[in-house]
């Protein structure tokens, strides 16, 4: 079996609560060729403090302001030399130790994006199975749960116009050009506080761009179904608030 170096990237900001949590999710993974990189954002509470006490199990770290969260992403991507890079931000974990040596087993296109399931800590269940156009048109493949090729991510980068949602752009725009592949495996933990759940309403772009991107990557039929759906799921949440 081949063991392809994968660069896992966390990225951090003012996240002392959480940080240490996430890097012993990666640094005790039992697939042993993991590069492991931190950017974190210049932070004041003690987040550095605990980065610089796993240190010798770290290949890269940096503490410095950046532009938010994608530009910290691609600083990630810009030092990374591993075959695939999955981003693994503070908050988020693993959902064992041998979740990437499982994934990896399911490896065998070089430019394959591979993704798994993602595990919601505050709802409890598994998100969201194989996707499919409707799918993606609906919401966005957790990236904690997902093994770009590095080589992909080098060639085009993330966004950064797109405060939140650069990640959900990426891979609406990867879809139809790119091959993913499913893996029937819970890769990960997933913060449902997150940013893109917290502030989704401060990306404007793009709110403004979301039908256009959708109906390119998914079409037009695929985005009035995730349409509905996501407005069955507003109603849901208003109806169990009463």
């Amino acid at each position: 079996m081949d063991y392809p170096l994968i660069s896992v990237v966390t990225v951090s900001y003012n996240a002392v609560a959480t940080i240490e949590q996430t890097i012993l999710s990666v640094i005790n993974q039992t697939y042993s060729n993991i590069e492991y990189i931190i950017i974190d954002g210049g932070s004041t509470d003690g987040t550095v403090d605990i980065i610089r006490k796993y240190a010798d199990k770290i290949a890269y770290w940096v503490s410095e302001p950046d532009k938010g969260i994608y530009d910290a992403m691609n600083k990630g991507i810009a030092v990374a030399t591993g075959e695939w890079i999955n981003f693994m931000n503070a908050g988020d974990s693993y959902y064992n130790r041998q979740s990437i040596e499982q994934a990896v087993l399911f490896f065998y296109g070089k430019e394959t994006i591979y993704y798994g399931d993602a595990w919601i800590n505050s709802i409890g269940k598994k998100y969201w199975g194989r996707f499919s156009s409707w799918k993606l048109a609906t919401g966005n493949i957790c990236h904690q749960a997902i093994f770009y090729p590095s080589s992909l991510l080098k060639m085009i980068l993330f966004d950064t116009s797109y405060c939140i949602f650069a990640d959900y752009v990426f891979n609406l725009n990867a879809w139809k050009k790119c091959q993913f592949e499913y893996i029937p495996k819970i890769i990960c933990y997933y913060d449902f506080g997150g940013t893109s759940t917290q502030d989704k309403d401060k990306d404007k772009r793009f709110i403004c761009d979301r039908q256009i991107l959708v109906i390119n990557s998914c079409g037009f039929v695929n985005y009035c179904i995730g349409s509905v759906y996501r407005a069955l799921i507003k109603i849901n949440i208003l109806l169990k608030q009463i």
